[in-house]
Parts: structure tokens; sequence; C-alpha cells
């Protein structure tokens, strides 16, 4: 499965291993259509722009089947930094400062 952070576009293509290009609607001969560019290795940062598909051109984009494109968080290509900075984040915000405070009020917990 393939994350994007919206699936509401015509068609998904892989232009290298760091973008994913979305298309409003399928590419044909002789038509401009609008896409979004989506960084996955920059978090998923976009830029929008236009394509003109002339009829000169023999290649046009093969379009990824809808049922390998998802919009499930888990899917993630950045879930385990995600995951790791989740679990610093609560080292330092619970267990440091409940240890202090067991430390320091000992007496009374006890």
């Amino acid at each position: 499965m393939i994350y994007v952070p919206d699936t509401s576009y015509a068609c998904y293509v892989v232009q290298n291993e760091d973008t994913i290009r979305a298309y409003e609607e399928v590419p044909r001969v002789n038509t401009t259509v609008n896409y979004r560019d989506y960084y996955i290795h920059s978090d998923y940062m976009y830029k929008d722009a236009e394509q003109t598909f002339s009829r000169y051109e023999n290649n046009l984009p093969v379009c990824i089947a809808q049922s390998n494109i998802t919009n499930d968080y888990f899917y993630r290509v950045d879930m385990p930094d995600i995951l790791i900075m989740f679990l610093v984040f609560c080292i330092f915000c619970f267990l440091i400062p409940l240890k202090i405070f067991s430390r320091l009020f000992r007496r009374w917990i006890v």
C-alpha cells in the first residue's frame, strides 16, 4: 500500500523514490491537467502545478491502481520516526517528573 494524504485524485503516479504525483483527472493527449507532487521523505509536503500532454508525447503516465492507494495513517513512511518521538516525549513529560515527585514526596506517598 502507498500512503498519500488525500485520496480524492483520479490518478497517482510514482515519479521517483521521493515523489508521488496525484493528477486531478486521468491524463489524455492534448489536455492540461492539474497535479500535486507529494514529497514522501519530506513529511509529505506538496507542490501544486499543471502539466500539458501534447499529441507528440508517446508516454502518458501509467496510473497506480486505486486499491494500492490509502490514506491510512499507519502506512506513512515516517511512522517509525513519529513513534520514536512520541516515546521520547512520554519519557520526558511523564516518567522523569513522576520519578522526581516520588523521590521528593516519598514520605507521604508510602
